[in-house]
């Protein structure tokens, strides 16, 4: 792989001519098998504002990542630091985005009861207890009393009751009964795991191009090598994802042979499978990544301006429920 005069040029071994790309049709780089690309062409990249994830492992969960041309004003990373040190900033940011999220989960299972009358009566429990979880979340009580603890034990409540219902929604020949990972276990859940890393690779760029550190978040505690605020952002961005990946199996695009196991119990996506995969993913990834973008933006502007409670519920509400960021 190498630039020159703006053109990406790949060479493959099964390929007698180079493919040719210019820089500026290019938005993101997925690296999954060994590729040679030497400092120059890391620079053209990076310098294009080109996103580059590579991804290694068996099972493609190792990240590395190269953000593109970020925002240089370092008094806007300085002003998030200080803003959520807050811990009030940070429960009210958290609120918003659990609430989002929650939104979203129903809305998922909304989708899916369309197409699966057959369990509407599982799908319906599980809509009614995110019902629950979305009235706690709107409570005037919740907004002032709650701590960050409480709101992630109310997001752990409304994850378990979603996925309950959520798999429901798979043919039992998958074997995916429950949310599993490190290792997943079956196809559905080695998908999930493999979307979420491309979504959190989106967010983190997000982060970056608005001018902030993806590592400083509020629903997430920092962590070593954890991009925290990423994670915050994505958030409610999980559930439209879960629906596009019922929609892979449903249709029959994604089948229980394009995947394997290895010696640990690993689900492993195949060759063939991973092919419909990238294909399918980047056909619907920039919604999300203008989703995210619009909001990273939106959040840095609000930092900078020091948001009241009220602001944080709005900000999260307009970019990540309304009809434009789907």
């Amino acid at each position: 792989m190498s630039v020159q005069n703006g053109v990406l040029s790949i060479d493959t071994p099964d390929q007698a001519r180079a493919q040719r790309v210019p820089l500026k049709f290019i938005d993101r780089i997925v690296l999954r098998a060994d590729t040679q690309l030497g400092s120059n062409t890391l620079c053209a990249l990076a310098g294009a504002g080109i996103n580059l994830i590579a991804l290694g492992g068996r099972d493609g969960q190792k990240i590395a990542q190269i953000a593109g041309a970020g925002h240089n004003d370092a008094r806007r990373r300085w002003q998030q630091a200080v803003v959520l040190s807050h811990v009030n900033h940070c429960t009210q940011l958290a609120l918003g985005i659990i609430h989002a999220k929650v939104k979203r989960q129903h809305a998922a299972l909304c989708e899916i009861a369309k197409h699966r009358p057959d369990i509407r009566k599982q799908l319906h429990d599980g809509q009614r207890g995110l019902d629950s979880i979305l009235q706690t979340l709107g409570e005037q009580n919740t907004r002032a009393h709650h701590t960050l603890d409480q709101l992630r034990g109310l997001e752990g409540a409304a994850a378990a009751m979603y996925f309950d219902a959520y798999f429901k929604a798979f043919a039992p020949s998958l074997g995916a009964s429950h949310r599993n990972r490190r290792p997943p276990k079956d196809p559905v859940n080695a998908v999930l795991s493999l979307a979420y890393t491309m979504l959190y690779a989106q967010a983190s760029s997000a982060c970056w191009s608005a001018g902030l550190d993806p590592a400083l978040g509020a629903l997430h505690t920092i962590s070593h090598a954890r991009a925290a605020l990423a994670c915050d952002i994505m958030e409610p961005l999980r559930p439209t994802v879960d629906v596009w990946i019922w929609q892979q199996f449903r249709s029959g695009e994604l089948r229980g042979e394009h995947f394997g196991h290895d010696g640990a119990g690993a689900c492993l996506l195949g060759k063939a499978g991973r092919a419909h995969f990238y294909q399918a993913w980047e056909a619907q990834a920039r919604h999300h990544q203008r989703a995210l973008r619009g909001y990273a933006r939106a959040l840095a502007k609000a930092i900078v301006s020091m948001p009241t409670s009220t602001h944080w519920q709005h900000l999260t509400d307009v970019h990540f429920t309304s009809p434009q960021s789907n």
